[in-house]
This record gives C-alpha cells, sequence and structure tokens, in this order.
C-alpha cells in the first residue's frame, strides 16, 4: 500500500487531471500513509489515490464482502431448494429448454432453480450468490 514512504518521495498515483496514474511527488503524510501527492506531470496538488497497479494489489489482497442483499439471497435460496432432489438437476445447456421450479446445473454457476420462464429463451435463475438472467432454446 502507501507504507513506509515519506513526504518528498516517489509515489505512482492516480492524477485527478490527467485521468491517469502517473508519478508524484508526496508532499503530505499520515502517519506512514501518502494524503496529498503532486503530479509529475501537470504539478496539479489531490489527495492521494493509488494508481491501477497499487489497486489492483491491495483490492485482491482483500476478501469479498458479503452485502445484506446476498445474505437474503442465499436464505431464499437455501429454504427453496429444501426437500429438492439435487441428483436431479440437469445441466445447464443454452439449447435446452428449462420450466419454473426446475433445478439446474450450471457449470460455472452451481446449482440453482429457475425462477420464472421470462420469455421463451430467457430464465431468471437463483443461485447461492445471486439472481441471474440465463438463455435458454438458442440453437
Amino acid at each position: 500500500m502507501t507504507d513506509n514512504y515519506s513526504a518528498g518521495e516517489y509515489i505512482e498515483a492516480r492524477c485527478t487531471k490527467c485521468k491517469l496514474s502517473l508519478g508524484h511527488t508526496i508532499i503530505a503524510m499520515v502517519g506512514t500513509s501518502a494524503k496529498r501527492v503532486k503530479c509529475n506531470t501537470c504539478n496539479g496538488e489531490h489527495n492521494y489515490r493509488a494508481g491501477r497497479s497499487e489497486k489492483i494489489r491491495t483490492t485482491s489482497e482483500k476478501a469479498p464482502r458479503k452485502t445484506k442483499s446476498q445474505g437474503r439471497n442465499y436464505i431464499d435460496y437455501t429454504s427453496r431448494l429444501t426437500g429438492m432432489d439435487m441428483t436431479n438437476a440437469r445441466k445447464y445447456s443454452v439449447k435446452s429448454d428449462f420450466k419454473k421450479d426446475e433445478v439446474i446445473d450450471h457449470p460455472q454457476f452451481g446449482i440453482g432453480i429457475v425462477l420464472s420462464v421470462i420469455q421463451t429463451n430467457k430464465i431468471d435463475v437463483l443461485f447461492s450468490d445471486s439472481h441471474r438472467l440465463m438463455v435458454q432454446n438458442k440453437e
């Protein structure tokens, strides 16, 4: 992250004027983190914003947060699947035709239940993590 830096040092940051990740000079610190920087290209001063490579490194280290709606979705998912026979789940294929309340097995998203048939070629499927609009009857 921005630890182990000091004022006057070079750091990569997202410039608010240039709209790019560029070299900046740190002009203000809060503890060991950069707070304010000056762009070495346009000389604009702004609060520190991590550059693209810094964001990728820090966001990949964090675990994904679960929102309240995801929690409700999982409860709805488990209650709908309670008592259903998972061994009869059909493999998902865009060429197949599915019906409401049918259990499907998707290779990427896992077990899901068809909530509704929206059109002859679209279905709304509830998976453990979210609702997804899926294609069906495609030739």
